[in-house]
């Protein structure tokens, strides 16, 4: 399936934009990398990232090298935390048709975490176009669109991302109000960037604020 392809499928279904969260650690290295880069390339380069649940299974299945999005805001959609961080990168869906040549982009049919060993391509996949814009359902987590680069990293295509931060109304374990921590370690990278750097606004009857009171691994989110 071509880039191309997977591009009209996500316009035909009213996706403009992408959505990838992580931790400010994590998306700190990005900015100061130019572009969302996938768990291998951060690690080849030695650069700061959070661990993720999901790296051993990353590894096994050879997507340690590809970079992940979703395509709904999975905080607004779910109203509560996103488990991958509380930074959000939104980048418009244009993204896909400016890769380089040799760029690949695939659609999941489940989250990698249900893989199987010895499964088949399309069992983990959507292989046509046909298929995809028949079966793709919009906000379906198990959905994600994968973006395969030479290099393994996707450059922030200037003017066509912005960032928005969590507000857990939480201090770290050293007193420091979460939010200020996060919004000056992302500003202090980023420099004259860009990029738009807001606050979320959550939409009524989110829970993220109670979820965050309790979350055990509030520090490794936010530091």
């Amino acid at each position: 399936m071509q880039r191309a392809d997977v591009y009209s499928v996500l316009k035909s279904k009213f996706i403009d934009h992408l959505y990838h969260a992580n931790t400010v650690t994590t998306s700190c290295t990005f900015l100061k990398l130019g572009g969302l880069a996938s768990r291998g390339y951060v690690t080849d380069l030695g650069l700061p990232q959070t661990s993720q649940y999901t790296d051993a299974i990353d590894r096994k299945y050879g997507i340690w090298y590809d970079v992940f999005t979703d395509t709904v805001d999975i905080h607004n959609r779910a109203s509560q935390i996103n488990w991958y961080g509380p930074v959000l990168f939104v980048l418009d869906v244009g993204i896909l048709k400016a890769l380089p040549a040799k760029s690949e982009v695939l659609v999941t049919k489940k989250n990698p975490t249900k893989w199987i060993d010895r499964e088949t391509i399309d069992k983990r996949f959507f292989t046509t176009p046909e298929e995809l814009e028949s079966f793709l359902e919009v906000g379906t987590f198990d959905h994600a669109v994968v973006i395969r680069t030479q290099k393994g990293i996707l450059p922030f295509p200037e003017g066509k991302v912005s960032i928005s931060v969590d507000d857990p109304q939480r201090a770290l374990s050293n007193g420091t109000t979460a939010f200020l921590h996060a919004i000056t370690r992302i500003s202090a990278v980023s420099g004259s960037s860009s990029i738009p750097t807001t606050k979320r606004e959550c939409r009524y009857g989110c829970t993220c604020v109670d979820k965050y009171k309790t979350f055990r691994d509030f520090d490794k989110f936010f530091q």
